[in-house]
């Protein structure tokens, strides 16, 4: 999610908080009801604007034909039947279009995205980030979507706050359509055996020292069970500094920017105290015996949690929203709790997009793509449809919270449905309280917005300086955050590497691009 004018950030601040109230009265609040509302408000103003435009600019496009979609994963296991119910519905409603999707290994996925795009592979849609946004549009991987928004995506369009675009944006081009869900800090969480806490008796966790000692009893206590897996290190940028990064994710990037620092100075995260910190005690974890041994000892951290084989997992705002169910179907006792450190620090909304759904410069059909993404994210019974599939068949309504009990295996519809949250939309399980539902709905409020805001790094001129540093960063930062290196024995080679691969000319456009976005501010 992401950026504009001091207004628009105003006008995201304002608008989350009743966006997220909104999730108790969906019938009343969904787009498509709100919109209706606001075009019979302006149709007197808007009538003469309407018999003035002709046949030109803004006129909705005919769709048809096939949606080729790319999300990462697995594919659901009721795929079939769920597109099908998609596809029936879509042409009911008047929607000429069909569906292909494709699922790409997690290890593969940004890959995949790199080689359809290099290769020419005719896929439409995929989900994509917005820490990768930068990289994937300056390699001409997805497409604006600016024309295609103002004719199949007007409902989109309208519903959906300006600093959320300015986020998903560069160059004030749209690359991405947004998720609409809690923004302020929403990667830089643990999850917690909530349960095992409370059995050693330890505090709720808010420091680093908590944490520590509740990975200390379960290493103790708990045989066969690992302490944390080998992720999760971007909730540690809480405990050692205030980082936006422009560019990278899960806690790394060449360079960082201090929301507080005054002069708003680009500086080299990995010259900084704040990797060296998160190195050393990712070591000190590792060297404990509360991180795993090697890489492979836990593949799959999801099942090793649900199995009863994890006590800590990386999380985000709503992660545990999502993998509780699965949680509960084998660990119906057992309890999530989500650790924010540090919780009376300033937390900062840096950007106002998180996952989104972009269209590749590839695409055959990138007006039905948008057109497919305006249909389910304005009406309540599309986004149920294509978010958790049929009614009473791959889930069931408990009341007001959604539910996967006595639904059959070959009937499961597991769909990464994060990739297109919309918290005004969402469903919750039964196993989500009230109160943590009324904490997800007023998170953002009273967070500090960043004033970079809105800034998305252009890395196109500095494009192979990036890839090279890329390839240094894999080499290294992966098995540094993992505890199996020395920060004081692998430094120097990976320092030197950087920055023969450029890292300086990276942070001195990252400044100048910068400087010039704050100038525009002002």
């Amino acid at each position: 999610m992401r950026r504009k004018t001091m207004v628009s950030l105003l006008i995201l601040a304002l608008m989350l908080t009743g966006l997220l109230a909104a999730c108790s009265s969906k019938e009343e609040n969904t787009p498509d009801k709100k919109n209706d509302t606001q075009k019979e408000e302006n149709k007197g103003n808007s009538a003469g604007k309407e018999e003035n435009k002709g046949e030109s600019a803004g006129k909705e496009e005919k769709v048809s034909g096939t949606v080729k979609v790319v999300l990462p994963g697995d594919a659901p296991k009721d795929l079939e039947n769920v597109k099908k119910a998609i596809e029936d519905k879509m042409h009911a409603d008047g929607l000429d279009l069909n569906l292909e999707f494709t699922y790409f290994p997690w290890d593969q996925y940004n890959n995949k995205l790199n080689l359809i795009a290099a290769s020419g592979e005719k896929y439409d849609l995929a989900w994509t980030h917005v820490s990768w946004l930068s990289q994937i549009v300056s390699k001409h991987v997805v497409a604006p979507l600016d024309d295609w928004l103002e004719t199949n995506g007007k409902e989109l369009k309208e519903s959906i706050p300006s600093a959320n675009w300015s986020s998903s944006s560069i160059d004030n081009k749209i690359y991405g359509i947004p998720t609409l869900v809690p923004t302020a800090e929403n990667n830089n969480f643990f999850a917690i055996r909530g349960d095992l806490r409370k059995k050693y008796n330890l505090p709720e966790i808010q420091t680093l020292a908590d944490f520590e000692a509740y990975l200390d009893a379960i290493k103790k206590n708990e045989k066969g069970m690992v302490p944390i897996a080998n992720d999760g290190s971007r909730a540690l940028l809480r405990e050692f500094g205030n980082v936006y990064l422009p560019l990278g994710d899960m806690g790394a990037g060449p360079g960082y920017i201090d929301p507080a620092d005054p002069e708003l100075k680009v500086r080299n995260f990995y010259d900084s105290d704040i990797f060296k910190n998160i190195v050393n005690t990712k070591r000190k974890w590792y060297v404990n015996g509360w991180m795993p041994k090697d890489a492979q000892e836990i593949k799959d951290p999801e099942a090793a949690l649900n199995n009863g084989k994890l006590g800590a997992i990386w999380s985000n705002v709503l992660k545990t929203t999502e993998r509780i169910d699965a949680f509960k179907k084998t660990l119906p006792d057992g309890t999530l709790e989500d650790v924010f450190l540090n919780p009376d620090k300033p937390k900062y909304v840096f950007d106002a997009a998180s996952n989104l759904l972009s269209v590749f410069a590839t695409s055959k059909n990138p007006e039905g793509a948008v057109a497919f993404i305006n249909w389910f994210r304005s009406n309540q019974e599309n986004y149920d449809l294509f978010s958790y599939g049929v009614k009473d068949v791959n889930y069931i309504m408990d009341g007001s919270a959604i539910s996967v009990e006595g639904i059959g295996e070959q009937q499961s519809y597991n769909q990464v449905y994060w990739a297109w949250d919309d918290i005004r939309l969402k469903h919750f399980s039964k196993h989500i309280s009230p109160e943590f539902v009324e904490t997800l709905q007023k998170w953002d409020d009273g967070a500090a917005e960043a004033p970079t805001l809105g800034f998305r790094f252009n890395a196109d001129p500095v494009k192979a300086e990036i890839a090279q540093i890329s390839a240094v960063e894999k080499e290294y930062v992966d098995s540094a955050y993992a505890g199996f290196t020395d920060y004081d024995q692998f430094f120097p080679k990976f320092q030197s590497k950087l920055k023969s691969a450029g890292i300086d000319k990276v942070i001195a456009e990252m400044q100048k691009q910068l400087d010039e976005f704050l100038a525009a501010k002002k």
